[in-house]
């Protein structure tokens, strides 16, 4: 009983959050498509006419499918770490007959997975119409691409909470971009894939590894492109649920200690 009533709960609050993700999601989905479109127009044109191989562009474009999802997840650990030193209205939903404290930050993690699959799935065909051949998709894997694709948007909301549970305030949260995003975008395959590092720099692979982006872009590329070139899909989706669990572990753990959760 106590199971069904947590399930019909946890559903209403996906609902609200559905609701008010409705209203700006066009606005959303113009900030999401910014990048991709910059890097596609850029590398896979402009620069094609200074030598730059034409296929970089796509590599470029479905590698950014990964870290888009990167741009949410600081919205949402921004606004966790607002009301955390301000209104503190997450703790109205400690009335709320959940088992446990963890119920409400595992909805927050599945609406966020939910909001950023939906924002994101549409860059892939719109790449496609801005590439046209040059985004090769013959050896697309639909299930592998959805696979891959949810986990990093599930990945990425646990990512939010530990931002959340670990940043002090909003004037630290600025730091995010130099040191946790640019290392982040730099060492986790956004450029090159993990066996290009292997082959040129050895080490940069190895720091590659311990780099969540490393499996989500390596997962989405094997998924869009084919396996040749990439880690294979299975390891980096396993790395990627293992990330999902440590990083939840963790996130929950410091959000009980800083909220004062029972």
């Amino acid at each position: 009983m106590v199971f069904v009533r947590s399930l019909l709960i946890f559903k209403n609050l996906l609902w609200r959050d559905f609701l008010i993700i409705k209203k700006d999601f066009m606005g959303d989905l113009i900030n999401m498509v910014t990048w991709p479109t910059s890097l596609a127009i850029t590398f896979g044109y402009v620069l094609t006419a200074f030598g730059m191989d034409k296929n970089y562009g796509s590599f470029l474009l479905i590698g950014s499918l990964a870290t888009s999802f990167f741009y949410l997840a600081v919205g949402l650990g921004a606004e966790l770490v607002n009301d955390f030193e301000g209104m503190r209205t997450i703790e109205f939903y400690q009335v709320l007959p959940f088992p446990s404290f963890r119920m409400l930050f595992i909805q927050k993690v599945v609406s966020f997975g939910l909001h950023s699959v939906m924002l994101a799935i549409p860059l892939l065909p719109m790449g496609k119409l801005l590439l046209g051949d040059r985004l090769d998709l013959h050896n697309l894997s639909i299930i592998k691409f959805c696979m891959i694709f949810m986990s990093a948007g599930i990945f990425f909301g646990v990512f939010a909470l530990l931002l959340a549970g670990y940043i002090k305030n909003q004037r630290t949260f600025n730091s995010v971009w130099r040191r946790v995003y640019t290392p982040m975008l730099f060492t986790g395959c956004f450029w090159f894939t993990f066996k290009m590092a292997q082959a040129s720099f050895p080490v940069l692979s190895y720091i590659a590894l311990i780099n969540p982006l490393t499996y989500i872009a390596e997962g989405i590329r094997a998924s869009v492109f084919g396996p040749d070139g990439y880690l294979p899909f299975w390891v980096s989706l396993i790395a990627v649920l293992g990330f999902i669990g440590f990083g939840g572990y963790f996130s929950f753990k410091r959000l009980k200690q800083r909220l004062d959760f029972v």
